[in-house]
């Protein structure tokens, strides 16, 4: 009787992931035969959350000899793990970004899954506890979902669903004990859909990207009325803006000091743009460049000088190692590639990445985390000090296992997040351990 409910179990896992997958809410903008290409192979590499086991807390497991329990990894420990099963299901789960309260000092980590949203307690990343779920907008479910926060407070956005942008008080989790099931404050009908979503902290803006508002451009929110949204410009001059990072200048081009600038990603645009957008009505393209081989321009992350951008390209050749682009940035209207670096990682998938200090944090697909040395971004070496793989049994080309990493956790956590497998908490040591 056992075996046939998992079987039975598995049977209607696959559905729930094949009725979503039809409508194609991948790393593309869903309407182009790339998407609709990625959108099958993630149905085809899918792996239920319970081939990934039983929960890992109590105590840290060592990287010894290469591995922490079943891991291969290089210079980071394993904390913790808590199965995709056990943070409220659904079909698989895709991005996630960390709050701390600023009242109590714990840490929380907001993680994304198709039918809804998990908030995790993580402030003893040894022993995370799961507090509860936030059900999607309108029931529904989208492989694609992405958070971010802003003054206490997560927007959520999904793609290809009509599921708007929800709004979460997070500071309903203080005190939280027990599992609940979680209400929005509030929900942005202003557009259906989002495929990634970028605040800038500093200013109160939430850049929205691939809507279907702005033709899929850039959709600017001003978010100072936390519970009320008002759409106050777009950027749609590409075709597509897959992500777009948003920060206030504080690089060497002295001549943009305290503007609010716009690095952009277009996706089948096949560009790399910046963009000053500090006048939300009259938005500058200082930059836009290509580059040989441009495939799909996805995300990349300045240093913390301003001087370069380290950036991937989603659907470009992997064979023998995914390139990562580095960008020099000195000036804002002189982009220039320094170089493309291409080690022998493995024939995974960059995807998103971060830099905290001198290391880039990178989610790699099937390699897992990933952690590079950027000290010698002026010469495009970023040589890898230390990863965590969270699928051992390949490091191939494919979509599937790791899409999205935190690295903003105190005392040098990272949250690793794999796609219907679950949430990892993990951290590094010796040579993968950088400035913060």
């Amino acid at each position: 009787m056992g075996s046939t409910r998992r079987l039975i179990g598995l049977a209607l896992g696959a559905l729930a992931l094949v009725a979503t997958a039809t409508v194609p809410a991948y790393a593309h903008d869903p309407s182009t035969p790339e998407g609709k290409a990625e959108a099958a192979e993630l149905t085809r590499e899918y792996v239920p959350s319970w081939v990934a086991g039983p929960k890992i807390t109590g105590q840290p497991t060592p990287c010894v000899n290469g591995k922490a329990d079943k891991y291969l990894c290089k210079n980071v420990d394993l904390l913790s793990f808590l199965p995709h099963s056990q943070l409220g299901g659904g079909s698989t789960s895709s991005s996630m970004w960390n709050w701390t309260d600023s009242t109590t000092q714990n840490e929380y980590i907001i993680y994304c899954r198709s039918n809804g949203v998990s908030f995790i307690n993580v402030t003893d990343a040894s022993n995370p506890k799961y507090l509860g779920n936030l059900p999607a907008a309108n029931g529904t479910s989208s492989t694609w979902c992405d958070v971010r926060v802003y003054q206490d407070h997560a927007y959520i956005g999904k793609d290809t669903v009509n599921a708007g942008i929800q709004v979460f008080d997070l500071r309903r989790l203080r005190g939280v004990t027990t599992t609940q099931t979680f209400t929005a404050d509030a929900q942005y009908a202003g557009l259906t859909n989002s495929h990634t979503l970028w605040i800038n902290t500093e200013t109160g803006y939430l850049y929205v990207s691939g809507a279907n508002t702005c033709n899929k451009g850039l959709t600017i929110l001003d978010i100072h009325d936390l519970l009320v949204p008002k759409q106050v410009a777009c950027y749609d001059k590409e075709v597509y803006s897959h992500e777009a990072i948003v920060l206030n200048y504080h690089g060497p081009d002295t001549r943009f000091a305290g503007r609010e600038i716009c690095f952009n990603f277009a996706g089948q645009g096949k560009k790399f743009q910046i963009l000053d957008v500090t006048d939300k009505a009259n938005i500058k393209v200082l930059s836009s460049a290509t580059y040989s081989g441009a495939s799909f321009t996805h995300q990349g992350y300045p240093t913390p000088d301003m001087k370069y951008l380290v950036m991937n390209d989603e659907t470009i050749s992997t064979t023998g190692g995914s390139p990562d682009f580095v960008w020099n940035i000195e000036k804002l209207d002189a982009l220039t590639l320094v170089g493309v670096d291409k080690s022998s990682r493995g024939e995974f998938i960059s995807h998103n990445g971060y830099i905290v200090g001198n290391r880039h944090y990178q989610a790699a697909y099937k390699g897992g985390l990933r952690i590079m040395d950027t000290s010698a971004a002026s010469s495009a070496k970023l040589p890898e000090v230390g990863f965590f793989d969270i699928n051992p049994s390949s490091d191939a080309n494919g979509f599937s296992d790791t899409w999205m990493i935190n690295p903003y956790l105190k005392n040098g956590v990272i949250a690793v997040q794999g796609m219907g497998v679950g949430l990892f908490l993990v951290k590094p040591t010796g040579a993968a351990v950088g400035t913060r």
